[in-house]
């Protein structure tokens, strides 16, 4: 592929990162209603819920995955820079390519592995929560490849823009 088309590959990715961290965002607004549904009924009318905590378990888990490629796209994650703080911005960018290619890669790539297993044993099984209410756990657990997804396709995304800074000098 020429460098264009790569650039624009690159964008795609950012764009369906964007797009997902967006709209998974808003899993926040139901999870808040839950949580303070939850302490009114507790509170002031003695009657709290068997289903809330598994249910509030349940957005947060699927907000904080399905928003971690946004969250990669914007560089919200946490790092450490303590090796390369002082190098220059090449520096730096070799460093995060070799950080991508020795650990992010091979953890994403097993997550998505296993992710794909536990979830369709999860739906094969019809599996459920081990709590009272017991609700199916297929829904959440299918998050979880689709998160490794989400972030493996980002993780190339800014791969491909430190490949374009490295050989351009051009930040994406």
């Amino acid at each position: 592929m020429a460098k264009n088309k790569w650039i624009a590959f690159a964008k795609k990715i950012d764009g369906i990162s964007d797009w997902t961290g967006r709209l998974f965002a808003w899993l926040v607004v139901p999870l808040t209603v839950l949580i303070v549904f939850e302490v009114i009924t507790r509170r002031f009318f003695g009657a709290p819920t068997i289903w809330t905590f598994e249910l509030s378990n349940f957005l947060y888990g699927g907000h904080f995955m399905l928003v971690a490629a946004y969250g990669l796209l914007y560089k919200a994650h946490v790092r450490i820079d303590i090796f390369v703080m002082r190098g220059s911005k090449r520096t730096q960018e070799i460093f995060d390519l070799i950080s991508y290619f020795i650990l992010f890669f091979p953890f994403i790539i097993v997550i998505l592995y296993h992710g794909i297993d536990f979830a369709k044993d999860s739906w094969a099984t019809l599996e459920t929560s081990w709590s009272a209410w017991g609700p199916p756990l297929s829904p959440i657990k299918t998050v979880i490849p689709i998160m490794a997804f989400l972030l493996l396709i980002q993780g190339i995304s800014e791969v491909i823009k430190k490949f374009v800074y490295l050989k351009t000098g051009e930040e994406l």
